[in-house]
């Protein structure tokens, strides 16, 4: 007796039958699970790096900042009384002989409230002129202008004060910049203050009359 015939034809076609449709949603269903997955912790990561790139160029800029006040301040003959037109916040202090060229310079500094920006412009005494355009030293600026706590400049008149005497005149820096919310530990802040060993109690700027440099004959607080 022969051995029945077995249909190669029938088998091949049960194994490569596939999945059913149920198999296949479920699938897909764990394949969209794992790319959610995924890709939230890339976003997650992205943030992450972006977030510390931004801190890290405020602090580097901030750094940049300093480094250029305390250079100009330390010389500085006079440093004028902070003010504020409309909502930005200036100061000016005078070199009186920049190592740029040896003359006079007029240096002014402006906290632009509706850019949240430090802008910085030079000048010959006198000379309105020669004027430089402003040049944006930082961004993000985050000093809540209304608290007197957080304002950008406060000059310190050469004198008594509260007992204590002061040689010379000093400028205090404070500036908060970078992202996240005020007083969160991102972004950056400078808080400093800068004596000016050029001044004394005799300079123009330090009188009670309100006297001051660079602004006469020369140029504004726009």
């Amino acid at each position: 007796m022969n051995p029945p015939v077995r249909d190669e034809r029938s088998s091949r076609r049960g194994d490569d039958s596939g999945l059913t449709v149920v198999e296949l949603v479920v699938s897909m269903g764990i394949f969209a699970a794992v790319i959610v997955v995924f890709m939230t912790a890339v976003a997650s990561m992205s943030s992450s790096t972006v977030r510390t790139q931004a801190a890290s160029d405020a602090t580097s800029a901030l750094r940049t900042v300093y480094q250029r006040l305390d250079k100009e301040v330390r010389y500085a003959s006079e440093i004028n009384p902070p003010g504020v037109v409309g909502d930005d916040h200036y100061v000016e202090y005078l070199i009186p002989e920049s190592t740029g060229t040896g003359d006079p310079l007029c240096v002014q500094w402006r906290v632009d409230a509706s850019e949240a920006e430090l802008q910085r412009r030079t000048w010959t005494p006198g000379d309105a002129s020669s004027v430089s355009a402003w040049a944006t030293m930082l961004t993000d600026l985050r000093n809540d202008l209304t608290d007197p706590d957080q304002q950008p400049f406060e000059r310190r008149r050469a004198g008594v004060d509260s007992g204590i005497v002061y040689l010379r005149q000093s400028l205090h820096v404070y500036l908060d910049t970078g992202l996240g919310d005020e007083l969160d530990a991102e972004g950056g802040q400078l808080d400093v203050t800068m004596v000016a060993n050029n001044t004394s109690t005799s300079s123009v700027t330090n009188g009670s009359t309100g006297d001051t440099v660079c602004l006469v004959g020369g140029v504004q607080r726009p």
